[in-house]
């Protein structure tokens, strides 16, 4: 791996935006990788059509992490028949509502279960989490995007666990530019 992989977005409205990543991860059982900001705050996620090529891009921004005390607060999210993680819908602390995307329908599904090992300067590492993605309008004008996602991923990494909530949008794979 490079020291560094830079990724550029580019739009014909707007000037190019450099970024720098200090990391890739890769999801192997779902095609996936995540091309990580140094602040750790932020990654655009790549799923991989047959041939390894960008078939579709979201960018995912963390808005909130949650670092459950007890085997109570952890049922709260994981629990096999009510945690969080799976229902139908999610429903973030303003009060809005995100449908399921993955397994959409009536009662909880199972989360997905997801292993990312993650590639960068200081090494790689492993993190093992059960994640659902859900989706809602976006409300904002074109050229906006329509939909904003939300992936809801209780992780466990070398011997840490939280529960992470991150925001996301549709990035055209096409304006990518990976160097």
């Amino acid at each position: 791996m490079p020291t560094s992989w830079c990724a550029t977005a580019c739009s014909t409205s707007a000037p190019a935006t450099v970024l720098t990543v200090q990391e890739v991860g890769r999801i192997a059982s779902a095609n996936l990788v995540r091309l990580r900001t140094p602040d750790g705050r932020g990654y655009f996620q790549l799923h991989l059509d047959a041939a390894g090529q960008p078939d579709e891009c979201r960018w995912f921004g963390l808005i909130d992490e949650v670092t459950p005390a007890d085997a109570d607060e952890w049922a709260v999210w994981i629990d096999p028949k009510e945690g969080l993680i799976g229902w139908p819908q999610f429903e973030t602390k303003d009060g809005k509502l995100y449908d399921r995307v993955w397994s959409p329908g009536e009662g909880r599904v199972a989360p997905r279960e997801l292993t990312e090992v993650i590639e960068g300067l200081q090494g790689i590492r492993t993190q093992h989490g059960i994640a659902m993605l859900y989706a809602a309008p976006s409300g904002a004008a074109a050229p906006a995007p329509a939909v904003e996602y939300l992936l809801v991923t209780a992780i466990d990494a070398g011997g840490q666990a939280w529960v992470e909530i991150r925001a996301g949008l549709d990035i055209n794979p096409a304006t990518l530019s990976l160097a």
